[in-house]
């Protein structure tokens, strides 16, 4: 991993830069949060309509998100993202109303390390059912444009924690779901992109009462101590970096952001008795 990372504000004249301008995007988990300020981050770029699906309302932020851009278009659709079916239907309805998909940033996730099933069927599930959603409505060889999808994990999907097995399991899974995705000749045949950021500590409800959702309460006063430590960043500052891994464009990349900056990881084979598959 760089050290150095590179801020979102950092200028690269050596490779092209993904225009947002006129781009039709999708974001799960829009309703606050990272996935809220990756739609307004997107919309002030320039992207023409954004679709946000998440089983939250929101409404004053939907009304001043549309307000501030009147000639773009807003969709907001309420689902649960665990619901395979309903995401898909989700995802038709987008096509139709849309004509295309360009981008989706999959955001979408809980905590919640007591409710074992839901973890695993909004964190890995949710990110699952979007990705093999927007396939069809983007893939070259289907009649799509191609494009990007983003998925977020987290840094605990990369370093084991303790405190939150369960949810660092989801994230650790959506690392390699992702990865697995970002094959080079799907990537020829579909013309589509697999990234996955991977946040620090990011300053959302994910940290409301956030002893009472871990598994083991003996170590409350532990992981008190641990979170205090933590570096927090905003939602705000993920968002930005979000966009910065999309301007890059980067098939199979994975970013660690931390501190408002984005660290692009070198992660190596494992196994040297592998095949190539395709």
């Amino acid at each position: 991993m760089n050290p150095q990372g590179i801020s979102p504000s950092t200028k690269n004249t050596s490779q092209s830069k993904m225009s947002f301008r006129g781009k039709n995007a999708v974001v799960t988990g829009g309703a606050g949060g990272i996935g809220l300020q990756v739609s307004k981050q997107l919309l002030a770029a320039g992207a023409a309509k954004v679709a946000i699906i998440d089983l939250q309302d929101n409404l004053e932020e939907f009304v001043k998100l549309r307000a501030a851009h009147p000639t773009q278009s807003v969709m907001i659709i309420k689902m649960d993202v665990a619901n395979k079916k309903g995401v898909e239907a989700t995802y038709e309805e987008i096509a139709k109303t849309f004509g295309n998909i360009d981008i989706v940033v999959n955001v979408a996730g809980i905590f919640n390390d007591k409710d074992v099933q839901r973890t695993l069927l909004v964190n890995l599930g949710g990110i699952i059912n979007s990705t093999l959603s927007a396939l069809p409505y983007m893939d070259k060889a289907n009649g799509g444009k191609g494009g990007i999808i983003v998925n977020m994990s987290s840094v605990v999907g990369l370093d084991p924690m303790f405190i939150i097995p369960i949810y660092g399991a989801t994230k650790a899974g959506i690392i390699n779901f992702t990865r697995c995705l970002a094959n080079e000749k799907f990537y020829q045949r579909s013309g589509i992109r697999f990234v996955t950021v991977c946040p620090g500590a990011t300053m959302t409800d994910m940290f409301t009462n956030f002893t009472e959702k871990i598994i083991f309460p003996e170590t409350s006063d532990e992981t008190y101590r641990i979170l205090d430590r933590l570096n927090k960043q905003s939602a705000a500052d993920v968002s930005r970096c979000i966009l910065n891994v999309l301007e890059k464009d980067k098939n199979g990349a994975v970013y660690v952001i931390e501190g408002k900056r984005i660290f692009p990881l070198d992660l190596k084979p494992q196994w040297t008795g592998k095949e190539q598959a395709l």
